[in-house]
This record gives structure tokens, C-alpha cells and sequence, in this order.
């Protein structure tokens, strides 16, 4: 793999935490709108961590396949399973990063960056997949 693909993964990395974090918001905030409406602050806060742990696990792992499998597709010569690896390894620094690894390295984070590796390896399968 060249560098621009190095520096590609880290954008695309960082974008698809952002959106993912975005979505997890979004999902916190409907469902105290829709579902628990007129509780405290407190009561959305202590949901907010199992909310986002779930939502992270089900779209993070869906945009990481959805994104090894495009640029897999895109550019055939580039390792699509290093290039998928990469997604991940750059989407959990800046996962780790943005709380400076306070408390990062659990359990619960490890099974979400393993989904989130499955999904970018099954797509880089994918993609290599159908081109053969």
C-alpha cells in the first residue's frame, strides 16, 4: 500500500467515527422523544452509554463494511483487507483519542472495534469477491 492510502484510511476513519457518533445522538434523542418522554436530564444520561454502545455496534459496523467494500471496489491493485484493517485501527484512535484512552481499553470497546473489523474484513471479501 502507498501513503495516500495510509492517509485516506485516516480520513476515512475519521469520518465514519463522526457519523457514527452523529448517528448515536440522533438514536439517544429520538428515543427519549419518541419512547421516554418528560424524564430528567440524570435519567437521559445514565441511558446514553448503553444507547450509544448499541448503536455504534450496529451502523459503525454496517458504514465499516459498507466503506472496505466501496474503496475495495474502486481501486482492485490496493489491499482491500489492509485497507479495511486500517479503517478500524484509525476509527479506534480517534475513538481512544477524543477521551485522551481514559477507560478505553474494556471489554466493551473490544467487541465493538472486533464487529467493526468484521464488517470492514467481510467487505473487503465482498468486493474482492465479485471482482473474480
Amino acid at each position: 500500500m502507498r501513503p495516500l492510502d495510509f492517509a485516506k484510511a485516516a480520513g476515512l476513519g475519521a469520518l465514519i467515527f463522526i457519523i457514527d457518533v452523529l448517528i448515536a445522538f440522533g438514536a439517544l434523542y429520538a428515543w427519549g422523544a419518541i419512547f421516554e418522554p418528560g424524564h430528567t436530564e440524570a435519567f437521559y444520561e445514565q441511558a446514553a452509554v448503553p444507547m450509544a454502545r448499541w448503536s455504534t455496534r450496529i451502523a459503525g459496523t454496517a458504514m465499516m463494511l459498507i466503506a472496505a467494500w466501496f474503496f475495495a471496489r474502486r481501486n482492485p491493485p490496493r489491499n482491500a483487507y489492509a485497507f479495511g484493517a486500517l479503517l478500524v485501527f484509525f476509527y479506534a484512535f480517534f475513538d481512544g483519542a477524543i477521551v485522551l484512552f481514559a477507560g478505553f481499553f474494556t471489554l466493551g470497546i473490544a467487541v465493538s472495534m472486533l464487529l467493526k473489523l468484521i464488517g470492514a474484513l467481510t467487505g473487503a471479501y465482498l468486493a474482492r469477491r465479485s471482482r473474480a
